[in-house]
């Protein structure tokens, strides 16, 4: 089960991390390959490719940590209810886009898989770069039901305001800039 959970909690930002730092690590020995030797051909399009995976990775991420576009303060002004109802709407909608967006990704990347296109630097099939949208909507359709259960399960519970999430925020960006100064003391 702790297998599942980590799954659950840290499987996007784990590999979004990854891919960051991999960006970060084959740009920097371009640099260092251009400054002593001669650029390498395929640095740019690995970091292209690496930051489509993280886009779509992020869709699944942002919709777990509650982090979606959204007018919040229009929304805390309505009554309990009718805010959680709009929610569940919207989530269903969002539900439907993303499904159709996951279909339709399938599709579309099968076609690229027929052609046997290969990318131009790195030399490797095109379908495993737009397997990132059939991975990504996958993941924010997953996201969305997990979303709209849980919207389902505390209907009654009271919400925060999109003010005192902002305010609650602001206050541990204080706290833990308070202590980076002090060296950990406030």
């Amino acid at each position: 089960m702790n297998v599942l959970k980590w799954v659950n909690e840290r499987f996007e930002e784990t590999i979004m991390v990854f891919l960051l730092a991999a960006i970060s690590c084959v740009m920097m020995a371009q640099i260092i390959a251009r400054t002593f030797f001669t650029s390498m051909p395929w640095p740019e399009e690995f970091g292209r490719y690496c930051y489509i995976w993280t886009v779509f990775l992020s869709l699944g991420y942002t919709i777990r940590k509650r982090n979606m576009l959204k007018v919040g303060l229009l929304m805390d002004l309505l009554p309990l209810k009718l805010r959680k109802s709009i929610e569940i709407v919207v989530n269903f909608i969002m539900l439907a886009i993303f499904a159709l967006l996951f279909r339709y990704a399938i599709v579309y990347t099968g076609k690229v898989k027929a052609t046997g296109q290969i990318s131009p630097a790195m030399h490797i099939p095109m379908w495993i770069m737009y397997m990132a949208t059939v991975v990504g909507f996958g993941l924010a359709v997953i996201r969305t039901i997990q979303e709209i259960v849980y919207n389902i399960k505390h209907f009654s519970e009271k919400a925060e305001t999109t003010i005192e999430a902002t305010l609650k925020e602001a206050m541990q960006e204080v706290e833990t800039a308070g202590m980076d100064v002090t060296g950990g003391d406030n």
